[in-house]
């Protein structure tokens, strides 16, 4: 990752239609190319305290330094993402974050108050959801500093660099 640790590292929305959404992001504001997972499997779900088996799709790309999420609920289980569209929204749902040290980072959101909403592990490398909603109009999701995650990340940066727009959509196999 080209970014220090505990910055802005990627913005994610939640989307309708995902075919549609990858071809605004490449075709007209020219960002890619996007990995896509469909059905992504997001192990050990916790949403607001309960177990939970959300099925996601996602498309991760990259702006410069800055990755782009997009998310599309595949059904209709409790999640995060199911949450925010029965509440009439779409659009940006999650700014993340990778911090040095990730359960101290989780002990600080929930010392000032927000709620872990959605907690789960990818590969075996955790991250969770805080419900900052009310404070800054969206999710903050933290990520465990785990090589899962970094070479995932790193991976979609560098295809972001200089790319020609021809394959704008690859399949990514977590």
């Amino acid at each position: 990752m080209t970014q220090p640790l505990y910055t802005v590292r990627q913005v994610a929305y939640v989307v309708t239609d995902l075919d549609a959404a990858l071809k605004y992001w490449t075709e007209t504001l020219k960002v890619g190319p996007f990995y896509l997972a469909k059905h992504c499997p997001l192990e050990n779900q916790v949403y607001r305290g309960g177990e939970s088996h959300a099925d996601v799709s996602l498309a991760l790309g990259n702006s410069g330094d800055v990755q782009v999420e997009l998310i599309y609920c595949e059904d209709d289980s409790p999640s995060v993402y199911k949450e925010f569209l029965d509440a009439g929204r779409t659009g940006v749902h999650h700014f993340g974050m990778m911090p040095v040290n990730f359960e101290e980072t989780c002990a600080h959101y929930k010392s000032l108050g927000h709620e872990a909403a959605f907690e789960c592990t990818v590969g075996g490398s955790p991250l969770v959801y805080f419900d900052t909603v009310d404070t800054v109009g969206h999710f903050i999701e933290l990520w465990s500093n785990s090589d899962v995650y970094k070479d995932l990340f790193m991976m979609v940066e560098d295809a972001a660099k200089g790319w020609d727009g021809k394959d704008p959509v690859r399949v990514l196999d977590v």
